[in-house]
């Protein structure tokens, strides 16, 4: 994608205040005149199973190898919601998944989706699942290609031949960002533009750390077979999971390489801690809910080739201004809610955002967002605690947001 306008930036999950703001999907936008890193969101409108969403809700997509296809799981439950994408089995294909790894939003919105097989990223429209053209191929000289990811405008694509490209738009191939000797699988950027590389070389696998450059900076610590590596919703900036295939556990690190704890998980490959704070994880036999504490499986969801797992908002909203936001403009989902709120907001120019929740009594409860915001749709999601994290009680509460031309309150009912 080149010239593409940036659109969207998240930096608060799941009401954490600022301090535990971080990565929650899997782009961070570069800002050019600075040399800082902000964290984009992640937000698309679909459609599945003709069935129109037409107010805007948190999905997780995961790729699934055996039908080929990409499908939609809940956030809080972990449970199947439907296909997003489906192959094309036409006879005369526009494209052709053969082992789909990784989907990915675009800071365009659009959904690009990696194959192992097909050597491709295929971009898919976010409405309708349709597909829309092809970014990269063999034609740029990929290979046996896995996870990928977004650091503004420019996706990252890892592959078996020992390589991270870079590009910066259709089939505009900028470098290897990374071509050390490592056989990368998987790569997550952080808010700073550094990156989370999972190494699956043989002799000397492991989860490290980048920087902005591409030049190693620490081995973070050794794994058999490391393959997704995903960021806590809870505390992004401060939690990272992976999921090993040979090792067969899920590992909790922190960006130093501080090993939080381990749980045993079989031939693992994706993997995501979901809002009811269990992990949902998949390996060649499916999706499952998994206890954090033991690794016991709690359910399987899904049956099928499961990969990586990744967050997204779906909403087919289009309003009168061809999809740009007039002002301010916010609304809450679900509304009364017991575990989570997700607010979803759209404001029309840069400038600064503050988002509070507040008691009838107008008392302050937490503040969830104090930054300055890119035009477009955003979202904050608080979870009913305040701000020394206790759960507050039953009740009536109030979204206070802040612009410098505008102010607009929403209230919410919090069931226990």
């Amino acid at each position: 994608m080149k010239n593409i306008v940036y659109l969207f930036f998240v930096a608060v999950f799941c009401g954490m205040s600022l301090a535990h703001a971080g990565v929650l999907s899997r782009n961070a936008e570069s800002l050019e005149e600075s040399g800082e890193y902000d964290t984009p969101s992640t937000s698309k409108r679909i459609i599945a199973q003709g069935k129109q969403f037409t107010t805007p809700i948190l999905c997780l997509l995961i790729p699934e190898s055996t039908n080929d296809k990409v499908c939609m799981f809940d956030l809080i439950s972990g449970d199947y919601l439907g296909d997003f994408i489906i192959d094309d089995t036409s006879s005369i294909p526009q494209y052709d998944l053969a082992t789909p790894i990784n989907a990915v939003q675009g800071p365009d919105q659009h959904i690009y989706l990696s194959d192992q097989i097909a050597n491709a990223v295929y971009v898919f429209d976010e409405a309708t699942g349709e597909y829309l053209y092809t970014y990269a191929d063999t034609v740029d000289g990929l290979n046996n290609i896995r996870g990928i990811d977004f650091r503004g405008d420019h996706l990252f694509i890892t592959s078996g031949d020992d390589y991270v490209a870079e590009f910066d738009g259709p089939h505009s191939l900028v470098r290897y960002f990374i071509q050390d000797g490592s056989d990368p699988f998987d790569i997550l950027f952080l808010d700073d533009g550094t990156a989370l590389v999972s190494d699956i070389q043989g002799t000397t696998d492991n989860v490290r750390l980048y920087d902005t450059s591409g030049t190693l900076i620490q081995e973070l610590f050794s794994v058999n077979f490391p393959e997704q590596i995903q960021s806590d919703a809870g505390y992004p900036a401060d939690t990272f999971f992976n999921n090993s295939f040979s090792s067969q556990r899920i590992t909790s690190f922190q960006i130093d390489g501080t090993i939080i704890d381990t749980i045993p998980f079989t031939s693992g490959r994706g993997v995501y801690k979901l809002d009811n704070g269990n992990f949902l994880a998949t390996n060649s036999s499916g999706v499952f809910e998994v206890d954090p504490a033991t690794g016991a499986i709690i359910e399987q969801k899904y049956t099928g080739s499961a990969r990586f797992i990744e967050l997204v908002i779906l909403t087919t909203g289009v309003n009168e201004n061809d999809g740009k936001a007039v002002g301010l403009t916010v609304h809450a989902a679900p509304n009364p809610f017991t575990a989570c709120v997700d607010f979803n907001f759209n404001i029309s120019k840069p400038g600064m955002v503050q988002a509070a929740m507040y008691s009838v009594l107008g008392e302050k409860i937490v503040t969830l967002f104090n930054c300055h915001t890119y035009p477009g749709k955003h979202y904050v999601i608080w979870n009913g605690t305040d701000d020394k994290g206790q759960l507050v009680s039953e009740g009536v509460y109030f979204l206070k947001m802040r612009t410098p031309e505008q102010e607009i309150t929403e209230k919410v009912v919090f069931l226990r």
